[in-house]
């Protein structure tokens, strides 16, 4: 009996810690334990690949009356003859246009919540910002593809059926396309660099959003598409249309030191609203509230169409020339105001 009363209480006193990790984990008790309010997380990630990302619009186009076309889909993936595209968290860009990717503390994120205020209930708030030797993004070269839904020709595009996915691919092998899928846009690198001292940063309130909108954002950047030794003129976009398009670069920077600050820029979801006999729908919306800080914009070498081969230039084509740039188009100490854009569903 006393063999077993020993027993007893050797296994409450080596059990009484598993009791105590059972007990709520709320912000108080993590307050008392760890020091400190709330959750705070670190991710830790150098670069992100991906194969192909597809939208699809499941019921296709059609005007009122008419039956809907089959469906389609918007497919981003490697551009003919390309890498694999991805993005990179750039701790240094190079004169070069090299990087060096980050290795250490990508995102630290701060998680609280609150009962809130009168009637505006109760929310979760995510702090959100980048790691310190976290300098900017590269988005790797990419294309974007219109894929038509033929199974029985093509069969490109993925499928859900109940809790079946069925994943497929725009390319036959490699980066061959297969038939009847048309490219519709091409890029370079684009890369997005920041403010050293005042990097972007968002600050996200789910339940209730006092703050006003879903997404906050803050900090700033130096520059989208800044100035290489390889591509002065910024990153290459080509849109593309059959065998030909129009081709530019593409630069902005903010206008001075301090780049282009992100503050009062938002973005959040809104519902379907009425207004009198007009039905708004709705969806993903981005915008920034007040006037932005100024910046330079531009479209640099812009061409439309193709060289052409010498052999095919038409003698009639004015003083034999061939088909060139048309110069530089762009804006300076430009700024926006009470901006607002609506994504709504397919």
């Amino acid at each position: 009996m006393v063999k077993n009363k020993k027993i007893g209480c050797l296994s409450l006193l080596l059990l009484s810690p598993l009791t105590m990790a059972m007990q709520p984990l709320d912000d108080q008790s993590l307050s008392s334990t760890i020091g400190q309010n709330g959750l705070n997380i670190g991710v830790q990630v150098s670069k992100v690949d991906f194969n192909q990302i597809s939208i699809i619009d499941r019921d296709g186009f059609a005007k009122k009356g008419e039956t809907a076309l089959p469906k389609a889909a918007l497919v981003v993936a490697a551009s003919s003859g390309g890498a694999t595209p991805g993005i990179d968290f750039v701790q240094t860009f190079n004169a070069n246009g090299t990087i060096q990717n980050n290795t250490s503390e990508l995102l630290n994120a701060i998680i609280d919540a609150d009962r809130g205020t009168g009637t505006k209930g109760a929310f979760a708030n995510i702090a959100v910002a980048f790691g310190n030797n976290v300098n900017g993004i590269r988005i790797r070269p990419l294309s974007v593809y219109l894929v038509p839904d033929d199974p029985v020709n093509i069969d490109a595009l993925s499928s859900l059926n109940g809790s079946s996915y069925v994943r497929k691919s725009i390319f036959s092998s490699g980066t061959t396309l297969k038939q009847n899928i048309k490219e519709l846009l091409r890029t370079s690198n684009i890369d997005i660099e920041f403010i050293a001292n005042n990097k972007p940063n968002m600050n996200i309130q789910l339940g209730a959003a006092p703050q006003g909108h879903m997404i906050m954002f803050g900090g700033a950047l130096k520059s989208i598409c800044g100035s290489t030794t390889a591509n002065p003129d910024g990153c290459n976009i080509n849109l593309v249309s059959g065998t030909t398009g129009a081709k530019f670069d593409l630069q902005m920077t903010g206008k001075d030191v301090n780049g282009f600050s992100l503050n009062g820029f938002y973005a959040g979801i809104e519902n379907q609203a009425i207004n009198g006999s007009t039905t708004i729908p709705g969806g993903v919306v981005f915008g920034n509230t007040g006037t932005s800080d100024k910046f330079n914009l531009s479209l640099n070498n812009v061409k439309m169409g193709d060289t052409i081969p010498a052999a095919n230039l038409d003698v009639n084509t004015f003083n034999g020339l061939q088909n060139g740039s048309m110069g530089n188009w762009g804006i300076k100490g430009a700024s926006i105001t009470d901006f607002k854009m609506k994504v709504s569903g397919m």
